[in-house]
């Protein structure tokens, strides 16, 4: 089966149409600072797909984290809830930074 190539551009449109460009953009900005290796003009097209996704999967994650952190400080007796969300969220952080969120293989 042979994949047609990526059309970036598109992608993006049918996000921001869907309502997901900020998101997009949080993608890239992740991605750039963390050295994402679909941002490479080699990498094979199936690696650079399963290599965005996870970057989206992982962001969606720390906005989803963002918004219980939200919710969970503003009830009452939930303080190890909160705690558990942060340590997540912060983890999830600084594997993006430090680039640790790529050493999977991406086939996995």
């Amino acid at each position: 089966m042979s994949l047609a190539p990526l059309d970036s551009a598109a992608l993006r449109r049918h996000l921001a149409q869907s309502g997901h460009y900020a998101l997009v953009r949080e993608v890239e900005k992740a991605a750039a600072k963390s050295g994402a290796p679909f941002l490479a003009a080699n990498a094979p097209l199936a690696e650079a797909r399963v290599r965005w996704s996870q970057a989206f999967d992982a962001s969606t994650r720390v906005a989803a984290l963002e918004d219980a952190l939200a919710h969970a400080r503003d009830v009452p007796g939930q303080d190890e809830a909160f705690r558990r969300l942060k340590a997540e969220r912060d983890a999830l952080r600084r594997a993006i930074k430090a680039g640790t969120i790529w050493e999977d293989s991406a086939g996995a």
